[in-house]
């Protein structure tokens, strides 16, 4: 199975605010810190992918499979806790604009689920990790396949969902977005 390196949706909210008011000036620019820590989980996520796609390619035997499903499910596990953090930091800000607070609760929707398919994702992985022989491991590969893709599947839609969103937000706080950038976020440099 490849992997894409696309897993975890991520935005970075880019604001250059010149047409808000002062309070949504401020409150924007709270949003944005709050998702802009992403930045940091999703760097880390991708270079342990990374190293576990190198890892599962250059597997000869059943323990380096095994190896490289613990590492996965590891690297899974760390994403969604800092997912989880970043849900909690989005709920804790105080957003009096009412289109922000929208905008936060449909943007931690988003990131919940990713967390929610990331976890079925690591489900899957761990039946690879738990099987005892290389016979169990063929038994469970049908059915790693069917939660990896659909948790996959399910990942892809959440972040077309989550660039929308984030697309939105940057138009809504006065942000540059760049022209024909319809695909992501954009990546100008935040506000200060």
């Amino acid at each position: 199975m490849h992997l894409s390196r696309s897993i975890l949706p991520v935005g970075l909210v880019a604001l250059t605010l010149v047409s808000c008011g002062p309070s949504t000036v401020a409150q924007c620019n709270e949003f944005a810190d709050v998702i802009n820590q992403a930045q940091v989980f999703k760097d880390e996520f991708e270079t342990e992918i990374d190293s576990f796609t190198q890892q599962a390619q250059g597997a000869e035997s059943l323990g380096d499979i095994q190896t490289a499903a613990t590492q996965y499910i590891s690297a899974v596990d760390n994403v969604v806790g800092s997912i989880d953090g970043m849900v909690t930091s989005l709920n804790e800000l105080e957003l009096a604009d009412e289109q922000l607070s929208q905008y936060r609760n449909g943007y931690a929707d988003i990131i919940s689920g990713s967390a929610k398919e990331l976890n079925v994702a690591g489900e899957a992985m761990q039946l690879v990790a738990d099987a005892q022989s290389e016979a169990d491991l063929s038994n469970v590969l049908e059915e790693f396949q069917g939660k990896a893709n659909t948790a996959f599947t399910n990942l892809q839609t959440l972040s077309q969902d989550e660039s929308t969103l984030v697309n939105d937000i940057n138009t809504y706080c006065g942000a540059e977005v760049p022209v024909g950038d319809d695909a992501g976020p954009a990546e100008a440099p935040a506000a200060e």
